[in-house]
This record gives structure tokens, sequence and C-alpha cells, in this order.
């Protein structure tokens, strides 16, 4: 309760309200909470880039990327209600992990140098020793690498063909480590398939890639990496888990995972990303474009945890 709690407030933050009035709009004066996010997801329609950004397509698979999004359509005094909201609301400003011990961390998987990125982060806590934990697991899918991403994927994991292997080359080149396990279990849907990398060492470095849920329909999502690895290794109840993800993705992620691993399965989880510094002009997410699609996904998140 405490958890919805918090997410209601972020409902109530000024720069929200700001941002919706650039675009036109006016949050509805009630306090029914549930019918104020109901409206807002609704109105967020309008920032769902992905779906308007039908020319931006991979030259190879003819998919839509996410850094290709182009905000050009936004004037100034949107831009900056965005960018004040996004640090508002958690999309850029890091924090520091809350606990100094944790079950497991988990680093998840993503395009480009996300893999590598998350994985250095997390290895920069633990070789600091700001934490400690039992499990490091890299959770992504088999997701195929996209040409539009190549340039990026071969400076750590060359000639990569899954994001499986993206984050395998990220977790061998942070820790300089040796695979000890793997299971590849590939079939005729791609997005049916699965494979785990065993590396042993201090803590237990694992590397999963889930499976979809809905094969026919898409590949995996954030959802279904945590339940590929509540199943894949038995992670029980009441752990204390620590996420690491890029800081644009921390309030989506956490609400998927509390909603996953907190409330079916009564883990800790806490969410935290990496230096927005570190990409750059290489991860291509930090337009207000960017930001505006991922305030609605954390919209949409809080629909489903409700």
């Amino acid at each position: 309760m405490l958890f919805l709690e918090k997410c209601f407030k972020w409902l109530d933050t000024p720069e929200l309200e700001v941002l919706v009035e650039k675009f036109n709009g006016k949050i509805p004066l009630t306090t029914i909470k549930e019918q104020k996010l109901c409206w807002l997801c609704e109105f967020s329609e309008r920032w769902d880039f992905r779906a308007k950004q039908k020319a931006a397509f991979d030259s190879k698979t003819g998919e839509r990327a996410r850094w290709m999004i182009d905000d050009t359509a936004l004037n100034e005094e949107q831009e900056r209600a965005v960018m004040a909201a996004a640090h508002s609301l958690g999309l850029v400003d890091i924090v520091q992990p809350m606990r100094a011990s944790y079950d497991a961390v988990l680093v998840l998987g993503g395009a480009r140098m996300s893999c590598l990125y998350r994985t250095r982060y997390a290895g920069e806590l633990l070789r600091q020793q700001k934490i400690t934990a039992e499990y490091l697991v890299g959770l992504t899918g088999m997701r195929p690498i996209l040409d539009s991403e190549r340039k990026a994927t071969d400076t750590y994991a060359k000639d990569a063909v899954t994001e499986y292997d993206l984050m395998c080359g990220a977790m061998e080149q942070v820790f300089d480590i040796e695979q000890t396990q793997q299971v590849i279990e590939n079939t005729e849907n791609i997005n049916s398939a699965w494979a785990l990398a065993e590396y042993g060492g201090q803590p237990t470095i694992t590397v999963l890639a889930a499976p979809s849920t809905e094969p026919d329909k898409r590949r995996a999502n954030t959802a279904d990496t945590f339940l590929f690895w509540q199943d894949k290794k038995a992670a029980g109840t009441g752990k204390r888990i620590l996420i690491v993800t890029s800081q644009i993705y921390v309030p989506y992620q956490q609400l998927e995972a509390a909603r996953i691993l907190g409330m079916q399965y009564g883990h800790s989880v806490e969410t935290i990303g990496f230096p927005r510094e570190w990409s750059g002009n290489m991860s291509g997410l930090q337009t207000a474009a960017n930001y505006l699609q991922e305030i609605r996904s954390v919209l949409q998140s809080m629909k489903k945890l409700l």
C-alpha cells in the first residue's frame, strides 16, 4: 500500500500538470486517483511516438527502434516542460542504492550499449563495496540485433546475434570471466526461445534470456524476464533485490518489478540507473520525445499495477 501511495503522489506532481497543459490538456480536478490515472493514460496516447514513427525502420528487419524516435514536432515550451517533468518524476537523476546488502542484483538487458553500461554500473557498485550480493543476474531476451545498433554493439560483443549475446559479452568484459555452462533452447518461433549461461564466481554470475509469455504476439518483455528468473533460479520469496537499468526506465521498471516480484512473490525490490552522462550521444534516448514515451509507459504500468 505504501508503494501505491507513492505512485499516486507521482500523479500530483506540479510538473506533470504543466506538461499536460503544454499539450492543450487539463488534468481533471478529482480526488479519485484511479479516475485521474485513467484520464492521463488516455491523454498520453499523443505521446506514443513509437506508434507515430512509421518511417523509422531498421534497414534489415523492418523493425522500428527506440533511438529512431523523432521529436521535431515539439516546440521549445513543450520540450522544456518535458524535461522539467522528467527530472521531477525520476527519469533523469540517479539515486544511490538504499541498502548495503542484497540477495540478488538483476541487470536488465537492452539495445546498443545498454547491456554494457548497466553491467558496468553493477560492477562498480560491487567492486567499490557500496553493495554486496549473493547473485548477479543478467536478464534479457533473444531479440535479434538490428543493423542500426551494430556499430555500438560490436565494441563489446562483436558479431552478436541476439540481445542474450550482448549481455554475455558485457558480463565477460566487465568481470573478465568465462562461461562454465550454457544451455540454449532454440525454437521455430524466436519469441519462444530461451537461453542460460553460468559463470560462477562471487557473486555467482548468471545470464538468462527469457521466452515471451505470448510468443505469437510479441517478444519477451521486462515482466517475462522477471518471471523466467523466478522460475529458472527458484528464487523463492521475500528476497532483497536490486535492479539495474538505464535511468530513463527506472520508474517504469520499478513498477513492473513491484507488480511481478513484489506483489506476487513478496520480494523487496529497488531499481536504479547508471549515470546519464555515460551514454553521451550514443544512446539516442535523451530527447524530449523519448522522455514523453517513457512517461506514458509509467502511466500504463501504474494502471496495470492497480
